[in-house]
């Protein structure tokens, strides 16, 4: 199993998410007081550090989307 992210339940308290290296199923842990505060940091801004998009795109408007031709009246 390896860690791959941390989530906070709702009455603040964290778990950690992981995955297991052969089939792949997830599983979700509490911390325990003997994990580290700077791996468990590291999990939650591991989506900021890496983003799955270019940081360029923030604030760009979409393109645009060319609206579907009309049909044409034909001519009496």
């Amino acid at each position: 199993m390896e860690p791959i992210a941390v989530y906070a339940r709702q009455k603040g308290e964290w778990a950690v998410i992981h995955r297991c290296t052969k089939c792949g199923a997830l599983r979700m842990n509490r911390i325990a007081g003997d994990d580290s505060e700077v791996l468990l940091l590291s999990l939650a801004l591991r989506p900021i550090a890496l983003p799955a998009f270019p940081l360029e795109r923030i604030g760009q408007a979409p393109p645009a989307e060319t609206p579907p031709a009309r049909a044409q009246p034909a001519d009496p």
